[in-house]
Formats: structure tokens, sequence, C-alpha cells
């Protein structure tokens, strides 16, 4: 069975550069360094606080492991301490990306190197029971894996309803035979240009 990502981007797979193709191929075990931040009002740090969202953090050790799950993947990351867990799998031309009961669907698309991640719907159940969630119900998820070198550069931002931003984490990450890049901050690259700021102080 042909891996997740390169099955669903098919000949657009080749337009992605190697470090993020070898990131998305299955099977990745990563490690790298992140800045995390949370939202700083209150629904958003008690919403952040009970999904066992990442603490905030300048310079956190991250891990990756991606595993086979039946016809998709598991994607095991660990900021320090705190996991954060989801379950991936095709239907048609999206990715479906599940954390717990809620499910958030992608188109993906190559971009400069970079994998981009673009939210089309949201759904809440199991799966192949799901219930489409209106967009003011709807988490929002923003995110994009591009080339640095031999790293990954990975920004990704988590948006609740009412709520604002969630988390946002934001760092590189390498395979683990290449080793660790030293710092979060060290030779990050700026937020791109007409990215949403991450709420008041993601």
């Amino acid at each position: 069975m042909p891996a997740l990502y390169p099955d669903l981007l098919g000949p657009a797979w080749a337009a992605l550069a190697p470090p993020v193709r070898e990131l998305h191929a299955g099977g990745a075990r990563a490690r790298g360094r992140f800045r995390v931040r949370r939202g700083r009002g209150l629904a958003a740090r008690l919403l952040a606080a009970l999904l066992r969202m990442p603490e905030a953090a300048e310079d956190v050790a991250v891990t990756l492991a991606v595993d086979p799950a039946g016809d998709g993947e598991r994607w095991i990351r660990a900021f320090g301490g705190r996991l954060l867990c989801s379950s991936q799998w095709r239907s048609g031309d999206l990715l479906v990306e599940a954390f717990g009961l809620v499910q958030c669907w992608f188109r993906l698309r190559a971009e400069g190197g970079a994998l981009v991640f673009e939210q089309a719907r949201s759904t809440f159940g199991l799966r192949g029971f799901g219930l489409p969630l209106p967009r003011w119900l709807a988490p929002r998820v923003e995110a994009r894996a591009e080339p640095l070198r031999d790293e990954v550069r990975v920004d990704v931002r988590i948006f609740a309803p009412l709520a604002g931003l969630l988390v946002a984490y934001e760092g590189r990450v390498a395979d683990e035979e290449r080793g660790a890049t030293p710092s979060a901050r060290a030779g990050a690259t700026p937020t791109r240009p007409g990215a949403p700021e991450a709420g008041p102080a993601a």
C-alpha cells in the first residue's frame, strides 16, 4: 500500500523538497526544537489545558514518530513530556486528521518545495460517522512544512471557535539520523508575510 502523503499528492509529491518528502514518506522518526505559544484569553487557556495542548515554551525538545495504522498513519508528537497524538487517513482527495472525536479535513498542495495544508472542513464523531461542523463551531488549523537546508521548518496554529488561538508551535525538525537543530530560535526564519498573527500574544 502506498504511503499516505505520496498517495494523496500524486505527481505533486515530486515537487516537495527532499527533507519535506522524507518527513512525510511514512515511518518518520525525527527530533528538533520548537517554540510553543498559547492564546492569552481565559477561554483559550482553559480549553488548551483541557485538551492537553503543549505548554508554552521558548525552546522545547520535540520528537515525532509516524507509525502505520490500518489504511492511514498515527502521528505521535512529544513536546518535552507532553504528547500530542493524532490519526490520519485519506478520504477521496483529502487528508483527514483526527484528534479524538474531532476531525479536520485538508487539501494538500506543494508550494516552492513546501507542503501546505488547506483546511476544507471539520466533522465531529467516529470515523465514517462524523457530523459536519458549521464554521462557527469548527476548529481551524493552519499548517505548513517547508525546507530549511536539510531540515524541515514546521509552522502550526490551532484556533477554536469563540476562544480564538489555542496553541501555535514552530521550529525545525530533522531525521534522527541527521541530528536535531540546537535551538528553535537560532536561525529561524521570520513569520511568512501575510500569515495571521497568533492572537494577542499562538
